[in-house]
C-alpha cells in the first residue's frame, strides 16, 4: 500500500479523515465554523503555495514521481496543495476540540510570552548563523516575523491555546511527516537539498520542518479566531 503513486493522496486523506468525520457532532460542531476556517485556510495556503514553487522551482526541496497521482500544477503535485487543506484542518480541529472540553489552558496561556520570546531569540540566532541556508533562514525570517506580530501587536487571548494544540497534533505531524519524508518507505515522497537546511534530521524529518509546521497552523488559527470574531459566532469551540 506504501509503494504506491497515490501515497501522498493517501496520506491527506488519512490526516483529515477523522477530524471530518467528527466535524458534524453536535457537541463539536466544527462543521459550523468552516466558513471561517476556510477563509483562514485559502489567505494562508496561497502564502504557502507560493513560497513552495519558489523552492521547488530553485531546486531546495521537491517531489518524487514515484508517489505522485501525476497531476500537478504550477510545479507542485495535487497532493501539497491538499496538504495546505488537510493539515490546518486536521490541527484547527485538534484546537477547537480541546478548547471545548478542556478550556483550561493555564500553563500555556501563562507561558505564551515565555514561549513567544525563546522562538524569536532561537529564530534571530538561526538566521544570523544560517543566513545562506535557504530553508533554514527563511523559515525562521517569517515564524520570528510572525511572533513579533503576535507578541507586540496581536497580543492574542488564544496563543497559549494553539500551543496546546501544536504539541498534540505534533504526534500525527511525526507520522505523517515521517513517512512523506522517508520513514517506512523505499525513497521519500518529499525530498530536500541539504545544501539549504541544517542538516539535523528527527528520523527523516528535517528539523525545519517542525517550525515550519508551527507557522502554517498558528497562521491558520489566527485567522480562523479573526474571521470567527466577524461572523458572530462563539469562539469557544
Amino acid at each position: 500500500m506504501m509503494e504506491t503513486k497515490w501515497l501522498y493522496l493517501i496520506l491527506n486523506a488519512f490526516t483529515i479523515s477523522i477530524p471530518l468525520m467528527r466535524s458534524f457532532e453536535p457537541k463539536v460542531a466544527f462543521s459550523s465554523r468552516w466558513p471561517a476556517l476556510f477563509k483562514a485556510v485559502f489567505i494562508v495556503g496561497t502564502f504557502f503555495v507560493v513560497w513552495d514553487i519558489i523552492f521547488t522551482d530553485m531546486g531546495i526541496w521537491g517531489f518524487n514521481p514515484k508517489y505522485l497521482s501525476g497531476i500537478e500544477l504550477g510545479g507542485l503535485p495535487l497532493g501539497e496543495y491538499l496538504f495546505f487543506i488537510t493539515v490546518p484542518y486536521a490541527c484547527v480541529f485538534i484546537y477547537a476540540v480541546l478548547n471545548r472540553f478542556w478550556p483550561n489552558s493555564s500553563f500555556f496561556d501563562r507561558n505564551a510570552s515565555n514561549i513567544n520570546y525563546i522562538l524569536m531569540s532561537l529564530g534571530i540566532t538561526l538566521c544570523i548563523f544560517y543566513y545562506n541556508l535557504q530553508y533554514t533562514f527563511w523559515t525562521f525570517v517569517f515564524l520570528t516575523a510572525f511572533l513579533a506580530y503576535v507578541e507586540f501587536k496581536l497580543k492574542p487571548a488564544w496563543i497559549g491555546k494553539m500551543y496546546r494544540a501544536y504539541l498534540v497534533a505534533l504526534a500525527g505531524f511525526f507520522l505523517v511527516n515521517g513517512v512523506l519524508t522517508g520513514t517506512g518507505i523505499e525513497e521519500e515522497v518529499v525530498w530536500y537539498n541539504e545544501l539549504h537546511f541544517v542538516g539535523l534530521r528527527m528520523v527523516t524529518i528535517p528539523v525545519e520542518d517542525t517550525f515550519y509546521g508551527l507557522l502554517l497552523i498558528m497562521m491558520n488559527i489566527w485567522l480562523y479566531e479573526y474571521f470567527l470574531s466577524k461572523s458572530g459566532q462563539p469562539k469557544k469551540a
